[in-house]
C-alpha cells in the first residue's frame, strides 16, 4: 500500500532491533501464549487444501514460505491497509483486534464502514511496533512489506512464535486473486474467497471482451498521479503499483512504462510535458479532486498537455486506481471509457 505509499525506501540493510527489546518481546509472547505450533495434516496454500473447517494448517506463501496456523484465526492483525481490505472480504469485523488507521477513509478503503467497527487502529508502513502488536494478543498478523516499519516488524513478529503471513507487493489483479485465496485458507473461509475471486474473473472477462480488439499501435498512453502519503503531493505510480496493471488490462499503456521508469517518482510538470500523455489519472487521497494536484494544473504548461486539451483527464479515488482491492477490477471499466475517442468529449472531473 501504498499505502500508503508505493514507494520503496532505499535501504542499506535490515536494522536490528535492540537485544534487550527483542528478548522482553519474546517474554512477552511467551506469557501470552504464542508457541509455534507444528504442522499436523499439512496444507499447501498453492497445491492442496485441507477439509472444510480443519485445522492446523500450513499455508505457503512465494512458493516456499510455510505459515503454520494451530486454529481459526479469531483475533486478526491486519497491518497494511491491503491485507486489511482483503481480510474484511472475507471476515467479520468482530474477528479483528488492530487495522491500521487508513482503513477509515472513505477515499482510501472501500471497507470504510467495516472498518469502524474495528476498535483499535494503528499508524503502520514507517511506524510500525512489533511490541504494541503483541499487546492485542494477535493469533494471525496479515502484513506488506513495503516500508521500513513493516520490514524491520516482520522478523520480529515471526520471532514470537505467531502465524505472519507476509506479501511483498499487490501490483496486479491475478496478484490480488491469488493472495486473496492464500488469506481465505488461512482464516478458513476458502468459499468466500472463491465467491469474491469469480466475480473478478467475470468482470475481467466483460472487460477483456470489450477491449480485445484494440490494436497495440491505438493504445493510448496513461499517466497516473497520485499522492504516496499525506502532504508529499503527487507522483508517478510506478510499474509496480495496481494502477500499471489496470491501465493494461483496460487496453492502455502506462505511461510510467513508456517513460521507462522503474518506480514510483516525483512529479514535475517538465516530465509530464515531455512525455505528454493521451490520458491523465489523478488519484484522489481526500475528496479534494483537482484541487489536490493544483501544483501541477496550476502551471502553465498544463494546459498544452494532449489530454488535457482532448478532456481525458480523469479524478478517481484512490481505492479505485492505486490502492489494492478486489474492487478495483470495477476500475477497468471506467478506465477504458475514458481511453475511447469518443470520450474526448470533456466530462466534470471525477464524473
Amino acid at each position: 500500500m501504498l499505502h500508503q505509499d508505493q514507494m520503496k525506501n532505499k535501504r542499506s540493510g535490515f536494522k536490528p532491533w535492540r537485544l534487550g527489546g527483542t528478548i522482553a518481546l519474546l517474554l512477552l509472547a511467551t506469557a501470552c501464549g504464542y508457541q509455534p505450533v507444528p504442522a499436523a495434516g499439512p496444507v499447501d496454500g498453492q497445491e492442496g487444501k485441507a477439509p472444510a473447517g480443519a485445522y492446523p494448517r500450513t499455508i505457503v506463501t512465494g512458493g516456499k514460505h510455510e505459515v503454520v496456523i494451530p486454529a481459526k484465526p479469531e483475533r486478526i492483525a491486519a497491518l497494511s491497509l491491503d491485507t486489511a481490505e482483503m481480510a474484511l472480504e472475507l471476515a467479520d469485523p468482530s474477528r479483528f483486534v488492530v487495522a491500521p488507521r487508513s482503513l477509515d477513509n472513505e477515499q482510501l478503503s472501500v471497507h470504510a464502514e467495516q472498518g469502524k467497527l474495528i476498535g483499535t487502529k494503528i499508524t503502520g508502513a514507517t511506524k510500525l511496533d512489533p511490541e504494541q502488536v503483541l499487546s492485542y494478543k494477535p493469533d494471525l498478523v496479515l502484513m506488506t512489506t513495503i516500508h521500513d516499519g513493516e520490514k524491520d516488524a516482520d522478523p520480529i513478529l515471526k520471532q514470537a512464535g505467531i502465524p505472519v503471513l507476509t506479501f511483498k507487493e499487490w501490483g496486479s489483479v491475478r496478484q490480488i486473486m491469488d493472495q486473496l485465496d492464500l488469506i481465505g485458507q488461512a482464516l478458513g473461509e476458502e468459499e468466500k474467497a472463491k465467491a469474491v475471486t469469480d466475480r473478478m474473473k467475470s468482470k475481467l472477462e466483460a472487460v477483456r471482451n470489450k477491449v480485445e480488439g484494440r490494436k497495440a499501435a491505438s493504445k493510448p498512453t496513461v499517466l497516473v498521479l497520485s499522492p504516496v502519503g499525506p502532504n508529499t503531493g503527487p507522483y508517478m505510480m510506478g510499474p509496480d503499483n495496481i494502477s500499471s496493471d489496470l491501465v493494461r488490462l483496460a487496453g492502455g499503456t502506462p505511461a510510467a512504462e513508456a517513460m521507462g521508469l522503474p518506480r514510483t517518482t516525483k512529479a514535475t510538470i517538465e516530465q509530464i510535458i515531455q512525455a505528454d500523455p493521451d490520458c491523465i489519472l489523478l488519484s484522489d487521497w481526500e475528496g479534494k479532486k483537482e484541487q489536490a494536484f493544483r501544483e501541477l494544473t496550476g502551471n502553465p504548461g498544463w494546459s498544452t498537455l494532449k489530454a488535457v486539451k482532448e478532456g481525458r483527464v480523469r479524478v478517481m479515488s484512490a481505492k479505485q486506481l492505486v490502492n489494492a482491492n478486489p474492487a478495483v477490477v470495477d476500475s477497468i471499466a471506467e478506465i477504458a471509457d475514458v481511453l475511447e475517442p469518443a470520450s474526448g468529449v470533456k466530462k466534470e472531473a471525477g464524473a
